[in-house]
């Protein structure tokens, strides 16, 4: 009996060391990746105001430039996200590393500081007023008021440093925006044979090319490659490559993919409410009150929610990417809860809160210049980006694969091209 009992202890005790020994595997959450985060921060007012004037003058013609922002977006933020599994730092640390005995190192380390933190300057700027012009609509009062309360919270958020509030908060705001926006959609969507053209069939004339470059430019953010290569770094760390590459495979494309479903939403309800009705508007507060009589109130309402809640988003996330950006150039700590990193956020907020006072909430001048700066950017950031990545992950197994790699590089040369294109239209 006594051996038929230190038997069976003995099979369990091997049974236990043996289910040890198994290398556990992360369960795949999508709200537990960064991917949510990216985007956040590109559907803002930008995307709002840039789709809606899309579908307004053009219907759904443009709607392959969400597809194609899409695709280009899920390729390059994969390989940003992949060289921080596989570096465990961000894309400034990457750029530190392999120029570190170039000539180049300074300048292209000035121009990411200069370019990032400008550029995030004015789209801060941007998403406050957003944000407001949402808020406001639903419950009035005044905008100088709203301004400064938005600036307060989003400065609170960034300052408490913990990344799980940080990543609920931001998560319940793009399942809420996204809500809305598709509720809009719904509302007033064009026929199945409009949507079906608009999508597959690419169209671009010198007339809609400047929509064509912002449509594309307000998905395809430069900011963005550094804030998932770092978020990234410190989401996978500690878990295996393979299951972290894979991992954040799928949640990079399928949360830019919602992303690209909700740009999609907003060039269509344009389309349905004001192209179709032969309406047009001037302003972001339009749009919401331009869709009462045509969807009906709640449309409207649901409209104003979701610009509140992308402002909001972006005007999170935004700090976020700058102050991962400039401390990875400096050298510093790309750590939230280091005070060099909450300094350099605030310091975001706060210039964007005094810059949206001085324009007494208007966002569509700083809306326009961030949109021009974002496409004069985007080629160099991301060319830099590729020939780092292909450096740093060069001779690892897991590394991005050739055909990855072209076609990454072909939406880079593609998005050149188009602006080579407007600017030789405009000096024409």
């Amino acid at each position: 009996m006594r051996s038929l009992k230190q038997a069976k202890a003995l099979k369990q005790a091997k049974t236990v060391m043996s289910d040890a020994e198994q290398p556990t595997r992360p369960r795949f959450r999508l709200a537990s990746g960064p991917g949510l985060l990216v985007t956040a921060a590109f559907i803002g007012p930008g995307t709002v105001v840039t789709a809606s004037r899309a579908g307004t003058e053009f219907g759904c013609t443009l709607l392959w430039t969400v597809l194609f922002a899409v695709i280009g977006t899920i390729l390059l933020q994969s390989m940003a996200a992949r060289l921080g599994i596989l570096t465990g730092s961000g894309l400034s640390e990457a750029i530190r590393a392999v120029l570190k005995n170039s000539p180049w190192l300074r300048p292209m380390l000035g121009l990411v500081i200069i370019a990032i933190g400008f550029g995030n300057a004015a789209y801060q700027t941007g998403n406050l007023t957003g944000a407001v012009v949402g808020v406001s609509s639903l419950l009035g009062g005044s905008t100088q008021a709203w301004t400064a309360v938005l600036g307060i919270v989003t400065t609170l958020i960034i300052a408490v440093g913990r990344e799980r509030l940080l990543q609920g908060v931001l998560v319940c705001l793009v399942v809420l925006l996204s809500i809305a926006f598709l509720y809009t959609a719904a509302a007033g969507m064009p026929s199945l044979g409009r949507v079906t053209a608009g999508l597959f069939v690419p169209r671009v004339t010198s007339q809609n090319l400047t929509l064509v470059l912002a449509m594309i430019g307000t998905t395809i953010v430069p900011y963005n490659l550094f804030l998932h290569a770092s978020r990234s770094a410190s989401t996978w760390h500690g878990v295996p490559e393979n299951d972290a590459i894979r991992h954040s495979r799928w949640d990079t494309a399928v949360s830019i993919s919602l992303g690209g479903l909700v740009t999609a939403a907003i060039l269509l309800t344009a389309s349905g409410a004001f192209f179709d009705q032969g309406i047009r508007w001037d302003t972001p507060d339009q749009i919401a009150a331009g869709l009462r009589p045509t969807l009906g109130v709640f449309s409207g309402h649901a409209f104003a929610i979701g610009l509140f809640c992308a402002g909001l988003t972006s005007a999170v996330t935004a700090p976020l990417a700058t102050a991962y950006a400039v401390c990875g150039c400096l050298g510093w700590p790309a750590d939230p809860s280091s005070k060099a990193f909450r300094a350099i956020a605030i310091s975001v907020i706060a210039a964007g809160v005094t810059a949206a006072m001085m324009m007494h909430g208007s966002p569509v001048l700083t809306i326009v210049v961030a949109q021009v700066t974002n496409g004069m950017l985007l080629p160099i950031v991301a060319a830099l980006m590729l020939v780092v990545i292909q450096k740093r992950t060069a001779g690892s197994p897991l590394a991005m694969s050739p055909a990855g790699v072209y076609a990454a590089w072909a939406v880079v040369a593609m998005v050149s091209l188009l602006g080579l294109w407007r600017v030789l239209a405009a000096v024409n």
